[in-house]
């Protein structure tokens, strides 16, 4: 078996399209299509079924993908870190926080763990979405949500307020809402349709089924900036959202309470650069616990 087959394959099964996987590897359909042919010759089994929307696994190819995530999660490791001892304190370390919480909680934590270790190099990935340590697309990830499979260390780091906030500006112009029923009159900041399934936005929409969202946006940041800027209220950190000057609304209702965990890849537990940072952020989060858990 060609080795550089497994990136044409993934590109395939991950997309369902020769099309999207061409664009993504910079090849042509006729060259994904041939060596995707000589692969399924390798291995002796069809992969692929092809169908008029595209491209589905097989059974044999659903198995195969499975061990072939694996093997590329293995060959991308090798490819950052292959030549670096594990017990140095060296070498690049992929981690991925949620966007806000990375970006103004935990970010601001790091010269100290860049002074204790001048050598990592950090590779910082921060969205809301959930990626996969299975898939080696980080090496640490901070989750808003507990996993339930996966390959990796897990443990529970702190917990997290979030609330519903608005702008100083915003409120002395719509007013205050005290609870759910006065928030019919009021602009809602949401996220667009494809996020909509996370526990932070679900917690108020669920409640308010027939919500005015006036503004959807698929970042939190962006919606940070659209409350700053008075466009409406939404549910935020709120050891962010203090941080801006922004007012809690709602306040006669409890806030929404995230755990937070940390997960770190079963195979770098004796890398000394990822347990260094590991221990790092699970100890700013446990001597932060007041002020991340505090909602006014």
């Amino acid at each position: 078996m060609d080795w550089n087959d497994l990136k044409y394959f993934l590109a395939v099964a991950r997309s369902h399209s020769l099309t999207e996987a061409s664009r993504a590897l910079r090849v042509s359909n006729s060259t994904i299509a041939r060596r995707i042919a000589a692969l399924e010759q390798s291995v002796a089994a069809v992969l692929f079924t092809k169908r008029n929307d595209g491209y589905t696994l097989t059974a044999p190819g659903q198995a195969f993908f499975e061990r072939a995530e694996q093997a590329e999660s293995k060959l991308l490791w090798l490819e950052r870190n292959g030549a670096v001892p594990i017990h140095e304190y060296a070498g690049s370390v992929r981690l991925a926080l949620p966007e806000l919480l990375g970006q103004h909680f935990i970010v601001p934590s790091l010269p100290a763990f860049f002074r204790l270790h001048p050598a990592v190099q950090l590779e910082l990935l921060a969205d809301v979405r959930p990626l996969n340590l299975t898939k080696r697309q980080a090496d640490l990830l901070v989750r808003l949500v507990c996993p339930s499979h996966g390959d990796y260390l897990m443990r529970r780091v702190g917990s997290l307020a979030m609330a519903v906030y608005g702008s100083p500006d915003y409120i002395a112009t719509y007013g205050l809402p005290e609870t759910y029923s006065d928030l019919p009159g009021h602009r809602l900041i949401g996220w667009d349709n494809s996020l909509g399934y996370l526990p932070f936005s679900r917690w108020l929409f669920d409640a308010i089924p027939n919500a005015n969202i006036t503004f959807r946006a698929h970042t939190m940041s962006t919606q940070l900036a659209a409350v700053q800027a008075g466009i409406g209220v939404a549910v935020l950190p709120a050891v962010v959202a203090k941080k801006f000057g922004l007012k809690r609304v709602l306040t006669s209702d409890a806030p929404f309470y995230s755990e937070i965990w940390l997960l770190q890849s079963a195979d770098t537990k004796h890398v000394a650069r990822v347990r260094a940072l590991s221990e790092h952020i699970a100890g700013y989060f446990e001597t932060s616990t007041e002020m991340l858990t505090r909602a006014d």
